[in-house]
């Protein structure tokens, strides 16, 4: 009876053939060097536009598909061994809504949305690189009491503050009713987003938004029948980012002109 070649190949031998399988294999799970990083995403200045989707069911007016825009300005910068991301938002609004109600989220509301720091990671993905960022937890309206961080339900709550420093309490946006004045809600809010995506070029990731957790409740209203939490249910699927690299002095006076160019 013949012996297998293979049986006749030294142990070790047999190990290092298994090499390049096992590199096809791994290469789904490997981190970018630093020079790599810097590569794909070179320290700089960026645009981040995030488009969230979502389905939203308000009491009295039903059930609605609306998109809101987000543009932020973006820092990427080393930190140490880390590639850090910090980003400011610039310019907040609704692409689509309801036909019954138009929601704005006024200037005051987006001057008050707080500065993200985070660290990016870029990982082999096959034949390119992946991109992933938490963009941690962000809190509206409110402060975390430090205990379960349960959402304020009454805006006497001594964990609700005038986030917006507007004289309500909470965060507050307007509301446009057809037949009615222009009413205001008075929200808190808990919310953690992760983008997911793929280098397309060095400078430009394109991807995916992930609501890890989106919680929001109305503590007040004008006029008080609008005092109703809305049901709110992101959609992933549709939901999406583009981060870009833009010149060096870009200011969010200047990505929020280019916002609301058609």
């Amino acid at each position: 009876m013949q012996t297998p070649v293979l049986d006749l190949v030294p142990q070790w031998v047999k190990v290092l053939m298994l090499v390049p399988v096992l590199v096809v294999y791994c290469g789904w799970f490997v981190k970018a060097t630093a020079g790599q990083e810097e590569q794909l995403l070179p320290p700089g200045t960026y645009r981040l536009e995030m488009i969230m989707v979502s389905t939203t069911r308000v009491p009295f007016f039903g059930a609605s598909k609306s998109a809101s825009r987000s543009v932020s300005l973006v820092q990427i910068y080393r930190d140490g061994a880390s590639l850090t991301q910090s980003h400011k938002a610039c310019d907040f609004r609704v692409l689509e809504d309801s036909m019954m109600i138009k929601m704005v989220f006024p200037e005051k509301f987006i001057a008050a949305l707080a500065n993200h720091t985070y660290p990016v990671q870029l990982e082999r993905e096959g034949q390119g690189w992946s991109y992933h960022a938490d963009l941690g937890v962000e809190r509206i309206g409110y402060r975390d009491s430090g205990i379960e961080d349960k959402l304020p339900v009454k805006a006497d709550d001594p964990a609700v503050f005038d986030w917006d420093g507007d004289g309500h309490p909470g965060a507050t946006l307007k509301l446009s009713i057809p037949l009615l004045p222009t009413g205001e809600l008075y929200i808190v809010q808990r919310g953690q987003s992760i983008l997911t995506g793929r280098v397309v070029r060095p400078g430009r990731i394109e991807g995916n938004i992930e609501v890890r957790q989106f919680d929001q409740r109305v503590i007040g209203a004008w006029p008080g029948f609008l005092a109703k939490s809305p049901e709110i249910e992101p959609d992933p699927k549709e939901s999406r980012f583009t981060l870009s690299p833009v010149a060096e002095d870009t200011s969010c006076e200047m990505l929020r002109a280019s916002a609301t160019k058609p």
